[in-house]
């Protein structure tokens, strides 16, 4: 309903809010003079039925409130499954931000005001946009505000404040719960863990996906390879618990993870033996833990089921562990993540990948790229030395024969010369991936040329160039590049 110039009758509008109150009047005197416009801002933490119910009952309520007061409603914005005290963007606040700016916006009507902001931050920037154009804030629960006074920022200022301590608050009582159930060996998952479920008597083991999980660790024990114990799970017609194909990662991950030898892990610390039967027997999962975390194991076969750039070469800045890429979110927002076991750091995929790119391009475009990059003396140096090797392991067999070896010492010598030989020919191997990396080092377009690059190479030149390293930040900290430490290699540096 518009406002009418001069009107200035009372009005009594009967309507339900969504506390336990019952119903309650509320009088308002109706806007005079211009016509507002006004904008609603609906938010909730997590709608964890995906009907977006509590945000449906937030713009009632706040219509009621703008309807009463005489304004008409052209604008809602929404925010469905997103905190407001995480550091997540908002899109649908970012876009009433900006409006305000514009001036697009001269009141604005919210459920509560920690439903707009529990952030100083955010609060602030609220304040910066709508104080120039005295915009007001209407609350259903709460005090209204009106930006263009000091008093009306001060109090602002103190109920944002007021819902940062709580937040703070919440967290740290959270932490604590989840530490004390972690110390007394509790379960806890929000997807239940293959091999695992839980029913009315606790968590038990489900048999036939824990007999798969121990046929898949004596296989590779006894040498298979990781990824022919996921094409056969896959064969059997067994899935993720995500619903997922089973891959290189995932078996890995499982097979590593301290749940299947019974051991309950918190933030990447071990808090001892949990309240489930171990799938794993201790011995079995500690030989399984060193031979899939052993950084002498070749990579290449791994690469070539990886989808993802950085997946297995960035590392955890807390634990020193690789992190790998996994899916983050819940309902129908999904981000791709970096994270090591431990979960000590997740960072968003795009942002990582982004700010390493940056720094290739940077480093494949000097002047001189095409010339460092392409050298080949130590290469040669290389394939002299394996010639040697090669030679005097065969002259072996001659001194044998001439009696002027034993054989007893024949075999230790070809031992040392053979292990010396695969050493030199795995530098020759890793100099050889340099070829992408001579290939796009000084072209006239390196972006292009990069965009253009299987997969695969990229990530060769990618761990033949620089070590990347995912720092810690504070909770609610916004993603920067800083937070990215590469330190280059060889002729990178």
């Amino acid at each position: 309903m518009a406002a009418i110039p001069g009107n200035t009758a009372k009005t009594t509008v009967s309507g339900r809010t969504p506390n336990t109150s019952g119903t309650t009047m509320v009088t308002f005197t109706p806007y005079c003079g211009l016509m507002k416009r006004v904008a609603v801002y609906v938010r909730q933490s997590e709608d964890k039925t995906g009907e977006g119910a509590a945000i449906e009952r937030q713009e009632r309520d706040c219509r009621l409130i703008a309807e009463a007061k005489g304004w008409e409603v052209a604008k809602v914005y929404r925010d469905n499954s997103i905190s407001a005290s995480s550091g997540k963007n908002r899109p649908s606040f970012e876009q009433l931000v900006g409006d305000i700016e514009r001036g697009q916006v001269d009141a604005l009507v919210v459920w509560h005001l920690d439903r707009l902001t529990r952030s100083i931050a955010d609060l602030t920037r609220v304040i910066d946009a709508g104080k120039a154009r005295n915009v007001n804030i209407a609350s259903v629960h709460g005090v209204s505000i009106d930006l263009g006074d000091p008093t009306g920022i001060a109090v602002a200022t103190i109920l944002a404040a007021i819902a940062a301590m709580e937040v703070q608050h919440k967290g740290n009582r959270q932490r604590t719960a989840n530490r004390k159930r972690a110390s007394e060996g509790n379960a806890y998952w929000s997807r239940r863990p293959f091999g695992y479920d839980r029913g009315e008597s606790g968590v038990f083991v489900v048999e036939d996906e824990a007999r798969l999980i121990r046929e898949g660790a004596v296989s590779i024990l006894e040498g298979a390879t990781v990824a022919s114990v996921a094409k056969q799970w896959n064969g059997l017609g067994y899935t993720t618990t995500a619903g997922g194909a089973w891959g290189v990662t995932q078996v890995r991950r499982l097979l590593i993870n301290p749940r299947m030898a019974g051991r309950r892990i918190y933030n990447g610390e071990d808090m001892g033996s949990g309240e489930w039967d171990a799938i794993l027997d201790e011995e079995t999962h500690r030989r399984l833990e060193e031979k899939l975390t052993d950084p002498r194991r070749r990579t290449a076969p791994q690469d070539l089921n990886t989808k993802y750039l950085l997946s297995g070469i960035c590392v955890c800045s807390v634990c020193g562990d690789k992190m790998y890429a996994s899916p983050m979110g819940k309902g129908k927002v999904n981000n791709m993540v970096y994270r090591c076991f431990g979960y000590h750091i997740t960072r968003r995929m795009d942002l990582v990948d982004g700010v390493v790119e940056d720094v290739v391009m940077g480093i494949l475009s000097r002047p001189d790229a095409a010339r460092l990059f392409s050298r080949s003396d130590d290469l040669r140096a290389l394939r002299a030395r394996a010639v040697e090797l090669r030679e005097r392991r065969d002259a072996l067999a001659a001194m044998l024969a001439d009696g002027l070896l034993s054989a007893a010492a024949v075999r230790e010598q070809a031992g040392k010369l053979g292990a010396d030989l695969a050493t030199v020919e795995g530098a020759i191997g890793a100099h050889e991936t340099l070829n992408p990396m001579a290939a796009i080092a000084g072209a006239a377009n390196v972006p292009e040329q990069w965009a253009a690059l299987p997969l695969e190479n990229k990530r060769q030149i990618i761990r033949a160039l620089m070590d990347v390293t995912v720092e810690k930040a504070g909770k609610g900290i916004r993603f920067t590049p800083d937070q990215i430490r590469i330190e280059p290699k060889g002729q990178a540096a």
